[in-house]
């Protein structure tokens, strides 16, 4: 519709002002434009001389704006502030005209200043512009600087790391340089002494070699031990000292004497008087402990040290230094004084002479080892000759550091304390370099080794290393044997061999699915040394008979574990049929390995030559009520733990465990989980149970509806003195198990460690009585009220849910309040708990999913967390949020504060924002899972860019009910950016309704990078369990395929 305009007119001037029309209908003309059109006060109107009025309301007041009728087709007249009404009176004549001119002359300065109003504010507008493009001008050159000083500064550095690298580089060959010429120089060790065998005290030294030829003497080699060698001995010696050796007898006492006389008293003197130097130290003789000297020179050694000195000095002034071959040297004790910091200034001797000491020695051993010393290099080059106790010391922390190297260079961990190396190797040569290292390497007792693309030359290799370690348990995962499929029978042969050497006597075999072959394998005739075998994910579908020749020959097998083993009745047969020899077997486990009903009398039968079995594990197989209670009934009162968990533990089986265990011996029993619920009849056999048990850990088992007086009478006649873990999951647990647990609770269990209940009958009476029961002290604490009835009632009680929430958010490690109907009223008393500063917080793990908050009350509790110091896994999606993207700003700011939190799940986020949040997060997030989540395609950009990064660590990424990323170019470009992620392990993606793009194409990559999280030595498959994965994936996973 065209607008419409108010033809107005001031003198001669007439404009158009825009007509309005109010809610009514009516057309109006504001007098403010008006004015804003003249610009010229007015306040009147006429038309046709008659006045114009203003608009008004019901009560007569002028409506505001104020505003006039439109009137279409006329000119409306504005009248001046200063005319009157119109008169016939002549003498007014004269005076209208005056007033008409000074009008215009105020009409003309008006004109003339607004025009100098409007040039100044051109001006301005122009200064501004000036000055905003200078800002801008001035932020780039700060920003052009920043940069420029950046790349000066990364210029400094890395002259600095190439000057640093240079002087490294000199430094090695110099160091290079000075060995070669030492190594071939100093083929002997230069520091020795001579003693003689008697004292020659009033003797003429000229005279005594000459008149006395039958004396004898000898000469002893110097140990060059110091900064480079590792302390040794009783007294942790590590200074310059006399080898432990007999000492070698001088064959031509005179000319040797001529020789090597100076640099002997040289040395003599400096061992009498000690010395330090930069590279060790030489203490005094009379500081050194007998026990830290030769036993042949231990008698009187300082005298006769003092009288040869004295025979020395007297005898080379004899001497006639013309002679050719003599050592004209200084031979007085200021030679070697406090300004001697370098063992070369005291050693002055060449190394031709030095060759020539050999001629001179009378050797009984033809060994190379002259007195026990062995030559070695130092970090500088410099040949060092030291004893054999230091080079042992020294070899071998060089050998240790050398294997820690090894291990931190394959991202392995070394637990000294404990004595377990753990380590990923990812070809044969890096396999065959940990092994040498190993080899050489000191004491541990655990080696835990993934080896990848490896080969039977490997295993071999593995093999022939352990023998010459320590290694007492072998723990060896294997993923991609090299070999062609024909070969792989050969793998278990150097297995066999470290099993038949005896020296490795616990083994754990992960995921190395072809291990057992069907045939071609010869197996030792005995291997009773092995203690302990635990196998987990291998295959027995050919090899089941040849498996079984293998536990035969281990006829003192004591453990043995089979994990994610599918066994066929058969299997099952031949592997009973192989521990049938193993008459110490204490501990069997056969844990998920698909064993059906038609199992259950063979492995009853078996379980009756079992006379020694004291822990049984059957958890997570196939087995009915009537299977259970045979095997119950086959083991009878033996047992000192016993699980059937997540099987069809039901009536038959309670009541056989009422009928077969006498309480005295069973401290561990896990019934938790069944696929049946039991009866009311069977729960009463289970509460007679719980009257003789002494259990430290137990898991009850599921009841059918109503339950909650069964549990509680479970648990009041339940001995908990000594109970460690506890866990109770009944559908219909209420109050009365709560007041049953609380005081159960009330006295101090001082073993306690673990308990789990789930409350999903509760309410607010049960759940006050019980966290003020709650102990403060339990390592893993959880609590389900999830379900419940806790705050259903009309009026909640402030005082008392703040008292609650504090209890169980001081006391609890993971909380579950899903769908509990809380709203922000709620939420507000829980923050008051989960507020960052309040020390007292616990929680690690926080479910309040599917609850009835609103996003302001969603933010409330996401603010709280901002700076929680304990929480890891936090779970907050809802309905209730409603709209998409309104938690997404709350979540934004979540995720760029928090640094705990490792799991996060959530709804109703904008992926723009979310992606922000996480670019900033800095903590090690592992799980992000995201409910109906919009965004546009620029956002899908922005998230690839984090997918992508080098900050990401994400290991699971779920999205669901989406409305982004719903067409074939956004999949696409993202599955791109995820091709450049290598953390992500496990990826679902779901469209809202209405979507039809197909997101199996971002999972593509998933196998490429649990590839690589299997090769990372800290790889557990809790991590994947902490990150929301569930267990059959995360064993998927970690296992993976040969």
């Amino acid at each position: 519709m065209p607008r419409e305009y108010q033809a107005v007119q001031l003198n001669d001037q007439v404009k158009k002002v825009l007509v309005r029309e109010d809610s009514d209908g009516r057309s109006y003309v504001l007098v403010e434009e008006i004015r804003d059109a003249f610009l010229y006060i007015c306040d009147k109107f006429e038309l046709h001389g008659v006045p114009v009025p203003f608009l008004e309301d019901d009560r007569h007041e002028r409506l505001y704006p104020e505003r006039i009728a439109y009137y279409p087709g006329e000119v409306l007249t504005v009248v001046p502030l200063a005319q009157t009404p119109s008169s016939p009176q002549p003498t007014a004549i004269v005076p209208s005209r005056v007033f008409v001119r000074r009008e215009q002359s105020l009409f003309t300065l008006l004109d003339v200043q607004t025009k100098k109003l409007t040039s100044v504010m051109s001006v301005l507008d122009s200064l501004q512009d000036q000055v905003d493009q200078l800002g801008r001008n001035t932020q780039q050159s700060d920003v052009k600087m920043s940069q420029i000083l950046a790349t000066q500064k990364n210029i400094a550095e890395t002259q600095d790391k190439l000057l640093g690298k240079m002087d490294m580089v000199i430094a090695n060959t110099e160091a290079l340089l000075t060995q070669t010429f030492e190594l071939h120089e100093y083929t002997l060790p230069r520091l020795f002494i001579v003693l003689p065998e008697v004292a020659y005290h009033g003797l003429n030294p000229a005279m005594i070699l000459s008149k006395y030829t039958s004396v004898k003497y000898r000469l002893y080699f110097l140990c060059e031990c110091g900064t480079h060698t590792s302390p040794t001995g009783p007294h942790r010696l590590n200074h310059i000292h006399i080898a432990r050796h007999e000492g070698y007898e001088i064959k031509r006492p005179t000319e040797f004497f001529r020789k090597y006389g100076p640099h002997v008293l040289r040395l003599l003197h400096v061992l009498r008087f000690g010395i330090k130097l930069a590279s060790g130290a030489i203490p005094a003789l009379s500081t050194i402990s007998a026990m830290d000297l030769p036993e042949d020179i231990t008698d009187d050694l300082e005298s006769k040290v003092t009288s040869c000195i004295q025979y020395l000095s007297a005898y080379q002034k004899s001497l006639d230094y013309n002679v050719p071959g003599m050592d004209n040297g200084t031979t007085t004790a200021d030679n070697f004084g406090p300004s001697k910091s370098h063992l070369d200034d005291i050693v002055q001797i060449e190394g031709a002479d030095l060759r020539q000491l050999d001629s001179f020695l009378q050797k009984k051993d033809q060994s190379r080892a002259l007195g026990n010393l062995f030559r070695t290099v130092d970090e500088h080059g410099h040949v060092k000759w030291i004893c054999l106790d230091h080079y042992r010391s020294t070899y071998h922390l060089r050998q240790d550091r050398e294997f820690e190297n090894q291990i931190l260079l394959n991202q392995g961990m070394y637990d000294k304390r404990l004595g377990i190396v753990t380590v990923v190797l990812p070809s044969s040569d890096v396999i065959d370099a940990f092994l040498t290292a190993m080899t050489r390497a000191g004491a541990f007792n655990e080696l835990d080794i993934h080896l990848r693309n490896y080969s039977y030359h490997d295993l071999k290799t593995l093999g022939q290393s352990l023998s010459k370690t320590n290694v007492s348990k072998l723990t060896l995962t294997g993923h991609h044997y090299k070999e062609i499929s024909s070969m792989y029978r050969k793998k278990l042969s150097p297995i066999l061999s470290i099993m038949a050497e005896g020296k490795v006597r616990y083994f754990q075999f992960k995921d190395t699915k072809d291990l057992i072959p069907s045939r071609g394998v010869e197996i030792p005739k005995s291997m009773s040394a092995v203690r302990s075998l635990e196998l987990s994910g291998i295959s027995l579908k050919d090899g089941h008979e040849l498996f079984a020749k293998i536990l035969h020959a281990c006829s003192d097998l004591g453990v043995f574990r089979l994990t994610d083993t599918p066994m066929k009745p058969s299997y099952l047969n031949s592997t009973l049929s192989g521990l049938s020899s193993s008459g110490n077997l204490r501990v069997m486990s056969l844990r998920n390995c698909d064993i059906s009903t038609d199992s259950a009398e063979a492995l009853a039968t078996f379980l009756k030559t079992c006379p020694k079995l004291i822990e049984l594990d059957l958890s997570q197989n196939c087995l009915d009520d009537s299977s259970c209670c045979e095997i119950i009934d086959a083991i009878g009162n033996q047992l000192v733990k016993l699980s059937l968990s997540n099987t069809g533990f039901g009536d038959e089986s309670a009541m056989a465990l009422e009928r077969n265990i006498g309480g005295e011996l069973l401290t561990y029993l896990d019934i938790s989980n069944s696929s049946e619920e039991l009866s009311s009849d069977a729960m009463e056999s289970i509460i007679r149970l719980m009257g003789r048990l002494r259990c430290t850990e137990l898991m009850l088992p599921r009841v059918q509806d109503p339950s909650d007086d069964l549990y509680a009478k479970a648990i009041a006649r339940l001995d908990a003195s000594k109970l460690e873990h506890l866990e109770i999951e009944g559908s219909s647990c209420g109050d009365q198990t709560a007041l049953s647990l609380a005081k159960m609770l009330s006295v101090p269990l001082q073993a306690l460690a673990r308990f789990k209940v789930d409350l999903p009958r509760l309410t607010l009476t049960g759940a006050l009585a019980l966290g003020d029961a709650l102990p403060s002290d339990c390592q893993v604490a959880t609590v389900s009220f999830s379900g419940s009835q806790l705050f259903q009632s009309s009026a909640h009680e402030s005082r008392s849910l703040q008292s609650l929430f504090t209890s169980v958010c001081s006391r609890l490690t993971t909380l579950a309040l899903t769908d509990t109907a809380m709203d922000d009223k709620l939420a507000s008393y829980l923050c008051e708990a989960l507020r960052g500063d309040n020390t007292a917080c616990r929680l690690e793990n926080l479910d309040l999913a599917d609850n009835k908050m609103t996003p302001a009350g969603g933010a409330m509790v996401l603010e709280c967390l901002h700076h929680n110091k304990t929480l890891q896994t936090l779970r907050m999606g809802s309905q209730s949020f409603v709209d998409f993207g309104s938690m997404g700003s709350a979540v934004q700011r979540f995720l760029e504060t928090n640094r705990t939190v490792c799991c996060l799940s959530v709804s109703h986020v904008n992926l723009c924002e979310l992606s922000l949040g996480l670019s900033y997060n800095a903590n090690t997030l592992k799980a992000i899972e995201a409910q109906y989540v919009d965004g546009q395609v620029d956002d899908v950009f922005a998230f690839g860019d984090y997918l992508k990064s080098s900050q990401n660590t994400l290991l699971r990424l779920v999205v669901r009910q989406a409305r982004v990323c719903d067409d074939e170019p956004s999949l696409e470009h993202l599955s791109q950016l995820l091709k450049q992620n290598q953390t992500i392990v496990d990826l679902e993606w779901e469209y809202d309704q209405g979507c039809d793009a197909e997101s199996h194409v971002l999972q593509r990559y998933l196998d490429r990078n649990r590839d690589l999280w299997r090769k990372k030595a800290d790889a557990k498959e809790e991590d994947l369990i902490l990150a929301g994965i569930d267990s059959w994936t995360a064993r998927a996973i970690c296992r993976g395929a040969e």
